[in-house]
């Protein structure tokens, strides 16, 4: 099984044309060796989307960091349909469920 931890973004606020560094952690405590795809999803407005994906194989009882870079895209008018304030940001191999609540970011 999977255990992750709280992603980190390097930065608490950001402009819309800037990229954002996120560190996440994951722990697999199967007897088993795992292979995932691990995403950042964001939250802007109702429903949490993945963002960036990366696949990942993690060995039994093996703790990994993550690196993640999010593109300016993540933040622009053009993925949302309407130019966003705030975005919550988790990880995760699956959709978080409505009411997880993640790291906010706060878009300028």
């Amino acid at each position: 099984m999977l255990t992750y931890i709280d992603a980190i973004p390097a930065k608490a606020h950001i402009r819309h044309d800037e990229a954002l560094n996120v560190l996440g952690g994951v722990a697999n405590d199967a007897q088993t060796v795992v292979t995932a795809d691990i995403s950042v999803w964001g939250r802007a407005l109702e429903s949490w989307e993945p963002l960036v994906t990366q696949r990942v194989e993690i060995q039994t009882n093996e703790h990994k960091h993550l690196y993640f870079t999010l593109g300016p895209e993540c933040f622009c008018e053009d993925r949302w349909g309407e130019d966003i304030e705030e975005i919550e940001l988790i990880i995760s191999d699956h959709e978080p469920e409505r009411e997880q609540t993640g790291v906010m970011v706060f878009v300028e």
